[in-house]
């Protein structure tokens, strides 16, 4: 397990290094008496420090690893996961190559090394399966090398070697003789990828060893440039920390994006933070690769919004460069792409040493093929190492344009424009952000976007900011090509709170889309369904036409709020009581009743209200069994033919008891657990995940209502004895499997129900669960269903 503190560490710079490691240490002088067995783990080397992302790694059983997260002076504790190389597209071997590389011709650096920039005086950090240093092209390139195991401790007395090839053809596209970007930089070489996969420890202590190698932050031998070459799909919020202290340290980090691609929203991490330079392939044609990860990138957590990426992109199609004992040979993949921009970088930093990490990324994406509209294929487009020089204010070979002052970026959705004019807002309004910035004090707030008399209208949910993009606003653009505003108004008081003033397009849909309630019922427990799932409603919802009520802080919704929309979405996230009071219920039957649209999405609802006939009758569903035992659903019938995961990479991965479905009267399954047709002959019922919730857990353990056999007896209960003591075991032994008439009844995901005057779609899982593109997907078939 990884067990991070809380540190608050200001210094720039290298001094950065010190304060993490002293701060580190007085955290870890307080453990005292309340966690023995972890100062027990670091007093007998059993402990790794890992001071870059203000943590340690070491070893933890469930109920320690609870016990550690209560201390007031841990931020939280997470599994040491894996971590990959993404898999080369293409692979052959190749002879030395004659003359200069198409690569390296195709983002200028001969232009660069015709002038005397080459890499020199640059270290660039290299994270990978190692490096075969005894290489001709490589020899006397490696300023150091370490390998680190799973725990994050060093090996004693390792000597450079690559345990495969990916790390010695990386590093040959960054310092090779004949094959690399910038030929006089050396690389601080870290293996921290045996066999092309490691753990978050190893990467992280990979990370800080490039950084300062002699573990003395009075010594200036670090890495000026970080390439990682690594990844895994979706976001992963562990990231964050290392890569801002590295962004802190002035230090420039560039990652691959991934090669999960033709699809968009399949990019990986640390390649999606915001902050890091992101890097995509693209042939020699200049095209995006096929096999190249697309944006845009939903993050959901310590960073909230939906981001271009990749930033930047650099050839990554049959690349040749070093192989282990001499040899060459070619690969595809962004893992070729990062080095050979990597090495850009150090290009850059060699014409103008001390450049800072923002000065490198505004020359780079404002010198790119794609610099005036970032787009979610190539970001800012293939780079350009002359035109990067010229930003800086360096001639090459006259390529170099004269400098101009620039804004330094940010990290949004959409590169920010240069404002002709100040953005101009409805009456009422007032500006808070320009396009490209974020709105801050919003929350529940009515907001506009546009200018001069074009607008969308809407309302930020209960997020105390709002990202100033046409992504945030559902891609509605109102006013193409022009830089626009965001702009709030205060939120009338009234007795009765309101989610948002009436839309200003009136009471009838405006257009072919919904207008949307969405009703957030998770009672503040575990992910916030509002940030889970705003940015599907707004994509398909009427233009200014998503609103959000909060149960938990605005109470009960009102009738009146219900009919400003035609679809009302009541989602109950990790709620497992109280998930639709009965107060709740008779007003949605009210609402449908005057032909009402409803989708109700959350994990224990049947569970909560089975019983209940608004559940049996106005849903028209049947409670089978509180979890399906799997993660996989298939869609049917109106729904379509199409699979989809619950807790994959990106999503909220929350879900641990989907409720198990059938239909009643005019209802109908559109899904099914594991296949399209399940039956309940199919359903093992056991949670698809161990619930870290023990008092949720607990009440299941004893709830007769769908309780699993399989997660009491194997899993639930040994963690009960531990944590509360006592006899779980014969009371699990009792329970149903599952609660079907007959084993040949549906084994359903959702339930859909037309009963004339309404329609509800019901889901036995909580759509947070889903990834961000899945999560759209089936918001949309929901909606088209509905709005039938």
């Amino acid at each position: 397990m990884i067990v991070r503190f809380n540190v608050a560490n200001t210094p720039q710079g290298r001094a950065l290094f010190k304060d993490l490691r002293v701060q580190l240490s007085g955290q870890l002088s307080k453990l005292g008496p309340t966690a023995g067995f972890l100062q027990s783990a670091l007093n007998s080397g059993r402990a790794t420090q890992l001071w870059l992302d203000q943590s340690i790694y070491v070893p933890l059983t469930p109920v320690q690893a609870r016990a550690i997260s209560l201390l007031p002076f841990v931020s939280e504790v997470f599994e040491n996961f894996k971590v990959q190389i993404p898999k080369a597209v293409a692979l052959s071997d190749s002879s030395s190559p004659a003359g200069t590389p198409w690569y390296l011709d195709k983002i200028g650096a001969p232009q660069a090394w015709a002038a005397g920039f080459k890499g020199q005086n640059i270290r660039i950090g290299h994270l990978d399966s190692g490096i075969d240093a005894s290489h001709p092209d490589l020899a006397g390139k490696v300023a150091a090398f370490a390998e680190f195991n799973a725990a994050g401790d060093r090996v004693q007395n390792a000597q450079p070697h690559d345990t495969t090839d990916h790390g010695t053809h990386t590093a040959g596209l960054l310092v090779g003789s004949k094959t690399g970007v910038a030929p006089d930089a050396k690389v601080i070489s870290a293996l921290v990828l045996p066999n092309n996969e490691g753990t978050f420890a190893q990467v992280i202590a990979g990370m800080q060893y490039v950084l300062d190698p002699d573990n003395n932050a009075d010594t200036n031998d670090g890495a000026n440039v970080v390439n990682m070459s690594l990844g895994i799909p979706g976001t992963f919020d562990e990231f964050i920390v290392p890569v801002q202290n590295m962004l802190k340290a002035g230090v420039v980090p560039v990652f691959a994006i991934g090669n999960f691609g033709p699809n968009s929203a399949t990019t990986g991490s640390p390649g999606n933070l915001p902050d890091a330079i992101g890097v995509g392939a693209v042939g020699q044609d200049g095209q995006v690769a096929s096999f190249s990860s697309r944006g845009p990138v939903a993050w959901q957590g310590k960073i909230n919004g939906v981001f271009v990426k990749p930033d930047i992109a650099a050839p990554g199609v049959e690349i040749t460069s070093t192989y282990p004992g001499g040899k060459y040979g070619a690969k595809s993949g962004s893992s070729q792409a990062s080095p050979i921009a990597a090495g850009a970088v150090a290009l850059l930093l060699s014409a103008k040493p001390g450049t800072g990490v923002d000065a490198i990324k505004n020359a780079l994406y404002t010198s790119a093929s794609n610099a005036s509209a970032k787009n979610n294929n190539t970001g800012y487009g293939l780079i350009s190492v002359p035109g990067a020089l010229g930003k800086l204010g360096v001639s090459v070979g006259g390529s170099g344009s004269t400098p101009t002052p620039t804004p330094t970026p940010t990290p949004t959705p959409t590169p920010t424009p240069t404002p002709a004019a100040q953005p101009t807002g409805p009456d009422g309004y007032t500006l808070c952000a320009v396009e490209g910035g974020t709105c801050t004090n919003v929350a529940n707030k009515a907001v506009a976007f546009g200018t001069a008399g074009k607008y969308v209208f809407g309302t930020n949910d209960s997020s105390n900011t709002l990202l100033c993009t046409v992504q945030e606003w559902g891609n509605n653009d109102p006013a193409p090509g022009v830089t626009k505003g965001c702009f709030v108004k205060n939120s009338a008081s009234t007795s009765t709170p309101t989610p948002t003033p009436t839309p200003t397009t009136g009471t009838g849909n405006s257009g072919q889309k919904p207008r949307v309630l969405l009703v957030d019922a998770d009672r503040g427990q575990g992910a916030d369904v509002t940030a889970a799932l705003r940015d599907a409603v707004k994509a398909n919802a009427a233009s200014g036409g998503a609103f959000v009520w909060n149960v938990q802080n605005q109470g009960a919704v009102p009738l009146s709020e219900m009919k400003k929309a035609d679809i009302v979405v009541w989602a109950t996230g990790e709620s497992y009581q109280n998930t639709i009071p009965a107060n709740d219920q008779a007003t949605l039957r009210q609402y449908l009743q005057g032909g009402g649209h409803l989708l109700v999405t959350g994990q224990d609802v049947g569970y909560d209200i089975g019983s209940s006939d608004f559940y049996t009758g106005v849903l028209g569903t049947r409670f089978v069994a509180d979890s399906s035992g799997q993660t996989k659903f298939v869609t049917k019938g109106a729904f379509g033919n199409t699979a989809f995961t619950l807790n994959a990479s990106g999503s909220a991965a929350n879900q641990y008891y989907p409720d198990v479905l059938a239909n009643t009267g005019s209802g109908q399954v559109v899904a099914g657990w594991g296949s399209a047709n399940a039956n309940a002959s199919t359903i093992t019922a056991q949670s698809i995940r161990v619930d870290p919730n023990r008092q949720r857990a607990a009440q299941k353990v004893q709830d007769p209502r769908g309780l699993v056999e399989g997660l009491a007896r194997t899993v639930v209960s040994g963690l009960l004895n531990q944590i509360l003591g006592g006899n779980t075991q014969a009371q699990a032994q009792n329970r149903p499997r599952v609660r079907a008439q007959s084993a040949g009844e549906d084994a359903g995901a959702i339930v859909v129900n037309a009963a004339g005057a309404y329609r509800t779609v019901n889901m036995g899982f909580g759509m947070e669960g889903l990834t961000p593109n899945s999560r759209n997907l089936l918001m949309k078939t929901s909606f088209d269903w509905l709005m039938r």
